[in-house]
């Protein structure tokens, strides 16, 4: 409708999710960097979450498009379905051209796939969308997809998506088993204040714009009512073209895009805090709205106004209206790495160490204790569970040492941390800092990644036994402060660690 009115090939702000629109954004461009490592490594099991609207599912399309490995990719949009609805739903993705009465010819069938998969030298990948839908028991039946492997050769990778609502059933009990194998995960963020114009320039140029066609004041406003969330940003946008074209308006200014506000009823700066102006928002308004506005419009506008003004307000109202969390996503995975300011590092193989240390008996590496503690500048030393019963603070900072490539606690760890959730509970005005820690093999990124999630799954443990969260900062540092040399396997295996120490704030 307004195409040829601004000169434009295509529409610029479709909610399609089509990858020739994606702009990346810091916190994009370090998730693509981030994921893309963890695939062509086979880290197994990936995360990838977000806020409604922040473009998780444009992001995985150009990842997939964008990976330079052969590879068979499964993506499943709605995971909340039957067991064997979903192993059937999982076969015609990946072409296994049969169907499946039960889940154990499934398995069978699954099994032979993927070891001719690799012997053709071909990756596979599972995309699961949506993942908040999941169960529990879903996940559970998901996770044992990964335990058809070789020897220190993953299959097959686990690619969830979903809203951070899906920190929930990962903090679930029952979830342990698929929480401690999620290696690399990332947040993204919603766009910040100087990135919302880019954002839109980027999308009218693919869209053939050969000039400027919002204002420099109405891209501040846009990004005051839409916080930076490109859903939102398209919604607004996409509804501003709408409104100028009826006005004849060449140039988009911020009162038009206030005009624009008020008919999808986004609220204002000072009401974002508060739910209530999302919680109100009802298809009475929307009536009424559209009503006052009819007079002046033609029929088609009219209806194209409703549609816009009904999906607006479901998205929005779905964005604001959800039940509060008890957990933040920090207490299960990353949101942000700060002081990295080379996305592109997680592309980086890893150093030759690595690959030898993977080859290396267990049996050959002198093993490490799984809880020790230390003074401060002095060398850690092996300490009991029952020797941390008083006060496990008493001779310095606990810690919590991790295997390779694991993120599994030993039954000591857990007892460890029994003891200081005791501890911490008793003594309610202390704090803690929960600071992670890996070796030096490998891209940055990964490593902060991995560290940042051991803390965040200590933090979150303490807090399921009763420790105050907000007492608790955990903070992952990746190879920072090693305690030990990274040239041997026993040295990497002492810096792969979790740090416990009471703080004076």
């Amino acid at each position: 409708m307004y195409l040829s009115f601004y000169q434009l090939t295509q529409k610029p702000f479709q909610i399609t999710t089509d990858p020739k629109f994606l702009w990346l954004g810091e916190k994009h461009a370090e998730a693509l960097a981030t994921l893309k490592y963890g695939i062509l490594e086979d880290k197994g099991f990936l995360l990838l979450t977000g806020d409604v609207g922040t473009g998780k599912t444009a992001l995985i399309k150009l990842l997939i498009k964008t990976i330079d490995v052969a590879a068979i990719v499964a993506t499943i949009p709605d995971p909340g379905m039957e067991t064997v609805d979903f192993f059937n739903f999982l076969a015609v993705e990946f072409r296994m051209n049969r169907r499946f009465a039960s889940k154990g010819e499934f398995l069978i069938e699954f099994k032979q796939f993927l070891l001719k998969a690799y012997s053709t030298r071909q990756k596979v990948l599972l995309v699961i969308d949506e993942a908040q839908r999941l169960t529990v028991e879903m996940l559970e039946q998901i996770r044992l997809l990964s335990n058809i492997e070789l020897e220190n050769r993953k299959l097959i990778n686990i690619f969830f998506v979903g809203q951070t609502e899906f920190n929930r059933i990962l903090l679930d009990e029952r979830s342990k088993a698929v929480r401690q194998r999620i290696t690399v995960s990332y947040h993204i963020e919603p766009l910040k204040d100087l990135e919302t114009p880019l954002y839109i320039r980027h999308r009218l140029k693919v869209a053939g714009a050969q000039k400027d066609i919002f204002t420099s004041a109405a891209i501040r406003q846009i990004h005051s009512f839409s916080r930076g969330y490109p859903r939102l940003i398209n919604i607004i946008c996409d509804h501003a073209l709408l409104t100028g074209y009826a006005a004849g308006a060449k140039s988009i200014d911020h009162q038009l895009i206030q005009e624009c506000e008020k008919e999808l009823r986004l609220p204002s700066a000072s009401t974002l805090p508060g739910s209530s102006a999302f919680s109100d928002y009802s298809a009475a308004s929307a009536e009424s709205t559209a009503s006052t506005r009819a007079s002046g419009w033609k029929m088609p506008v009219v209806l194209v106004v409703l549609l816009l003004l009904g999906f607006a307000g479901f998205m929005i109202y779905q964005y604001r209206s959800q039940e509060s969390q008890r957990w933040s996503l920090e207490d299960i995975a990353p949101q942000t790495y700060k002081g990295l300011s080379n996305p592109s590092m997680a592309t980086e193989p890893p150093a030759a160490a690595e690959t030898e240390e993977a080859s290396r008996d267990p049996s050959s590496t002198k093993p490490i204790p799984p809880v020790a503690v230390a003074a401060s500048g002095s060398r850690p030393e092996p300490v009991s569970s029952d020797a941390l019963a008083a006060n496990p603070f008493s001779r310095g900072r606990v810690m919590i040492f991790f295997p390779y490539n694991s993120n599994e606690l030993t039954s000591e760890a857990l007892a460890a941390l029994d003891q200081i959730a005791l501890f911490l509970k008793s003594r309610r005005e202390l704090k803690a800092s929960i600071r992670g820690y890996t070796d030096s093999v490998g891209s940055v990124t990964y490593n902060v990644s991995v560290s940042q999630f051991r803390a965040n799954s200590i933090k979150s443990y303490l807090a399921g036994k009763g420790v105050n969260a907000s007492h608790l900062m955990a903070v992952g540092l990746g190879p920072k402060n090693p305690i030990a040399s990274n040239d041997s396997p026993e040295g990497r295996q002492q810096n792969r660690r979790v740090e416990i120490e009471l703080t004076q704030e």
